[in-house]
């Protein structure tokens, strides 16, 4: 008898919850949350790779929604992929201004930084950046990888902060 009730409630709360589930979808669905399509647009190219248009639109949305961050980091992270890494460096110190608690700002401001040769000023983001959301320093998990295809394991945050440390720590004993 007791089996059949908990067998009941359990069944009771999995239909209520695929009820609630498919209710909260076609309401999502049904009413207009693109409040700002400029940057709707432009997180899809970003997604797809062209970065050249994303940019134009993340542009547009920054013009259109002046204090709106995601959009600010949004056009940051695509000038950081179209290589533009000055603007890029600006970019997210603006956001890094208005955000300061945004630990993947830093991750990604480091990653420039790195790339840029500042590895001083990378070794100080990164590790700020992990410090922040210890997350970030794991790296990307298996099923991320798998749906944006990449076949290799990238090197990690953490991995990387501690390559830098050891290069520094080399230079230290190298230079009296």
């Amino acid at each position: 008898m007791e089996i059949d009730k908990v067998y009941r409630v359990i069944r009771f709360l999995g239909i209520g919850l695929i009820f609630l589930s498919f209710s909260w979808a076609i309401l999502k669905s049904s009413t207009s949350t693109e409040s700002r399509p400029s940057f709707a647009k432009a997180v899809g190219l970003y997604t797809d790779g062209k970065f050249q248009e994303a940019l134009g639109y993340y542009e547009k949305a920054v013009f259109e929604y002046p204090d709106f961050i995601h959009a600010k980091r949004g056009r940051a992270r695509t000038l950081m992929q179209l290589g533009k890494d000055q603007k890029a460096l600006e970019a997210f110190n603006e956001v890094l201004m208005l955000d300061p608690d945004s630990a993947v700002s830093f991750a990604n401001r480091a990653i420039l930084e790195d790339r840029m040769g500042f590895y001083e000023k990378a070794i100080e983001d990164y590790d700020r950046a992990i410090k922040m959301d210890p997350k970030l320093g794991e790296g990307l998990d298996w099923f991320t990888r798998f749906l944006q295809n990449r076949k290799e394991k990238p090197q990690t945050l953490a991995e990387r902060l501690e390559f830098l440390q050891a290069q520094k720590r080399e230079e230290a004993i190298r230079s009296p």
